[in-house]
């Protein structure tokens, strides 16, 4: 896959500026040496701010910056000369004056007495006022801000509303839509959309509910009416555009899903042919939208559902939007794919561990691979020391390759000569090298069969419900499909979701493959498809399908020695909406 260009902000604490009076001289050069420099990922934000200031990288930087680099590079390898020092310093600079974004600035504000202060009066840097824009929900988690500069907030924050009208919204999640824009996202080409609303059902199922009380919350077994959206933050891309989408990301196949971004539009799409599905099991290919317009499938490529689109009610129409989008020069984005590839095995964490019923024998069998793991690369195992000192290199296909692609002198000179095995500098270096992880499985970091896979809802529920028929979808309660795991002859597998709150959230899933099965899930060979019926959202503590992972695995201990149980939940409480002023 492609990787995204990073440009570099800078990032302050509060106390940083607060002991300057908020009025802080900052150089480019300075604030790298002090440290105070962070690199941000791509994102329509940071685009739209190159285009707002006229950045110097929108002039064919990203060509400049190749250019640069491989200049750099054979300067190196040259003579060591006084020239060459001086170019290389010159080099340096202008890679520095490319990739900086000197109008946002990220702060980090521990107390949220700072942020309020900072978020009122904003602070001046090198004699330019800057002013809050943006938290996202990530930000938030690590009580970091971004502010800019008062010149591009104007156009900016145009650009970041993308023609959306004043609506009624928790202004907690206005926050969080309207920070979508800075979400590292590969651009892609615009797809043909229609959005369907959502499909809320309630069901009666068994659960331990939490009453608040005065000294301790009161738990009572009961079998209650509960809703539940059947796919939220999921919908579906057509395997042609999925194909298209992969080839512009530069993923070599066809990506199982896709993690999307637009204009208060986030959520999966999951590869399936509903195009297909129209004409061979609906006999229909009208679709309406969430707006009452009718769609032909074949004149779209992707069906979102109402809750990925969290601002629709801002817009008259899909129309109003996309023409919102060109007018402002927004393009569609990709943050991640549906997992290219699974790995064998996996690392568990210390909340993993803590939910099963474990004794001292099945403690050791827990433990087992990974000490072997250990053993094998600090000892004698020239095989599992070479493959562990390469890395992501070892997959390459030729000896060639995998040579002209290792820096490390000491493991060449292992891979030409093995009876190096055995000396101590590079037994020491292994073992040096594998101490952290050493450390990681005294708190639960241990090796498993198994992967982290993305989580779906039925899809062919999903295209039963778009084309209007009745939706039973192809699993029952109690029933999960995962062909990784049907290819490994697996029938029962434990599932488990960070973070967990209880130790019923271990899910033993009951593998299903049918010919049926296997057939219209095709496009989806890592991931783990959930039936609609169950109530495994709150087992997994508030899973939905926007891109939330599982952590999979045939491991017997996790399988058997897990508690079981009921889901805990409680009376969410609504918060209140109000018009957002600009």
């Amino acid at each position: 896959m492609k990787k995204l260009q990073q440009f570099n902000v800078i990032a302050l604490c509060f106390d940083r500026l607060k002991n300057n009076n908020f009025n802080l001289t900052l150089g480019l050069i300075e604030a790298e040496r002090n440290e105070e420099l962070i690199a941000l990922a791509d994102n329509e934000c940071l685009r739209a701010i190159r285009r707002i200031t006229n950045h110097p990288f929108n002039d064919d930087g990203e060509n400049r910056l190749m250019n640069l680099f491989l200049e750099r590079k054979q300067i190196t390898k040259q003579e060591n000369s006084k020239e060459n020092r001086k170019r290389i310093a010159e080099i340096n600079n202008e890679i520095r004056e490319l990739l900086y974004i000197p109008d946002i600035v990220s702060i980090t504000t521990p107390k949220k007495s700072d942020y309020k202060t900072i978020g009122k009066n904003g602070f001046y840097i090198n004699g330019k006022h800057y002013r809050r824009l943006m938290c996202s929900a990530a930000m938030a988690r690590t009580n970091r801000a971004l502010f800019c500069t008062d010149e591009i907030y104007p156009p900016l924050d145009e650009i970041l509303r993308c023609g959306c009208k004043q609506t009624k919204i928790v202004p907690a999640k206005w926050n969080a839509y309207y920070s979508l824009m800075s979400s590292a996202a590969f651009q892609v080409s615009t797809p043909r959309v229609c959005v369907i609303p959502d499909l809320n059902v309630k069901m009666y199922k068994d659960v331990d509910w939490a009453t608040p009380n005065e000294h301790q919350d009161v738990i009572t077994h009961e079998s209650r009416e509960l809703e539940f959206n059947l796919w939220d933050g999921m919908g579906l891309i057509s395997p042609e555009l999925s194909k298209k989408w992969s080839e512009e990301i530069g993923y070599d196949g066809v990506a199982e899903s896709f993690i999307v971004r637009a204009p208060f539009i986030k959520g999966l799409v999951a590869t399936f042919d509903f195009h297909r599905f129209a004409k061979e099991i609906a006999k229909n290919e009208i679709i309406k939208d969430i707006y009452g317009k009718e769609y032909n499938c074949n004149d779209i490529d992707i069906i979102l559902t109402e809750s990925q689109f969290k601002l629709w009610k801002g817009y008259d129409d899909m129309a109003s939007y996309e023409e919102a989008m060109k007018k402002y020069g927004i393009c569609w984005g990709v943050t991640k794919i549906g997992a290219p590839e699974n790995k064998k095995t996996m690392r568990t964490n210390y909340q993993f561990i803590q939910v099963l019923d474990l004794d001292d024998d099945s403690i050791k069998q827990l433990c087992e691979p990974t000490l072997d793991w250990f053993k094998n690369i600090s000892g004698g195992n020239l095989e599992y020391k070479l493959l562990y000192s390469l890395g992501k290199i070892a997959k390459f296909s030729t000896p060639n390759e995998v040579w002209d692609r290792t820096q490390d002198v000491a493991i060449k000179a292992l891979m030409l000569e093995p009876d190096l095995m055995q000396d101590t500098y590079l037994t020491n270096k292994i073992i040096n090298s594998i101490r952290k992880k050493i450390k990681q499985s005294y708190i639960g970091k241990l090796i498993v069969n198994g992967s982290f896979n993305f989580l779906y809802f039925d899809p062919y529920a999903l295209a039963e419900y778009a084309f209007g028929i009745e939706v039973r979808g192809l699993l029952n309660e109690f029933e999960f499909y995962a062909d990784f795991w049907d290819k490994k002859g697996c029938t029962k597998i434990a599932a488990l979701r960070s973070p967990m709150t209880w130790r019923a959230e271990v899910n033993v899933l009951n593998l299903l493959h049918t010919e049926k099965m296997r057939d219209w899930y095709r496009y989806i060979p890592n991931g783990v498809i959930l039936n609609i019926w169950g109530n495994d959202r709150d087992i997994f503590s508030g899973a939905d399908a926007d891109g939330d992972s599982l952590a999979t695995t045939d491991n017997l201990i996790f399988i058997n020695k897990c508690y079981g149980g009921r889901p805990v939940l409680y009376e969410h409480q609504a918060a209140t909406k109000e018009i957002i002023e600009k």
